[in-house]
């Protein structure tokens, strides 16, 4: 993938001139040559160069191949393909699988002391989000989107950890659930990627399966619709719960 993080960090002032230039005129770059792009931007054609070296392309050629893949992959979807895109997870949403993952994710949460909601970014806005619920209904939660947040102490008995990751690879989520592996807190993951790291180090995972949307300057504006459903889902069970026992 291009137009990452630490690879935008490696370029210089006029590299970056280059990243500019290109991200907003994507459709336009598809159809350049080096010199071409190098006259446009107003650089040389070996800032170009250097400018795709650091982007873990060997030239322009290839460069250009990663950026029209990029290009479709991260496309903005039309509203149309987003509410069937939507439709597919309230289908997917009816089925066994889904339903037996929201009965677990309750037994976790009855059976626990203590709940903490974890996320960063976007992410971070659905961990709050969750702990506010979930505090509504009786189950007192906190929410962490620092990642430098101190570590549990031995003293959290039957705490479970709920991490919130689109990719299932933020590496800050993934180190503070090693943290909390060490004090033998459950963990449940609610993320896009079932096969991702975070949900390989869950006790429990809820996919949801939604296309990602990251723009060119890989701002994640993926749906959360699907997120904000299952945090409702396992709380109105909860609530359903807490009535049978009122009312038995």
């Amino acid at each position: 993938m291009i137009f990452t993080y630490e690879q935008i960090s490696k370029l210089n002032d006029t590299e970056l001139i280059v990243y500019n230039y290109i991200v907003k005129n994507v459709n336009k770059v598809l159809n350049m040559n080096i010199r071409e792009l190098a006259l446009e931007s107003h650089v040389s054609t070996a800032t170009i160069t250097r400018f795709c070296h650091k982007l873990d392309c060997d030239g322009f050629v290839e460069f250009k191949i990663e950026l029209k893949r990029f290009n479709e992959v991260n496309k903005m979807p039309e509203i149309d393909d987003e509410i069937t895109m939507l439709n597919h997870f309230f289908e997917y949403s009816k089925g066994k699988e889904f339903q037996d993952n929201i009965n677990e994710a309750v037994n976790y949460i009855i059976d626990s002391n203590f709940v903490v909601c974890l996320g960063i970014g976007q992410s971070g806005s659905m961990a709050k989000y969750a702990a506010r619920f979930f505090s509504n209904i009786g189950y007192y939660s906190q929410y962490i989107d620092d990642p430098f947040y101190p570590p549990p102490t031995d003293h959290f008995e039957k705490c479970l950890l709920i991490a919130f990751s689109n990719s299932g690879e933020t590496k800050e989520v993934i180190d503070q659930l090693r943290l909390y592996r060490g004090v033998q807190s459950r963990i449940i993951s609610i993320t896009n990627e079932s096969n991702s790291t975070i949900a390989k180090m869950a006790d429990l995972t809820i996919p949801y399966f939604i296309k990602k949307v990251i723009l060119p300057s890989t701002k994640n504006i993926s749906s959360q619709v699907p997120v904000v459903y299952i945090i409702e889902r396992i709380c109105r069970k909860l609530q359903a719960i807490k009535n049978i026992d009122i009312d038995g």
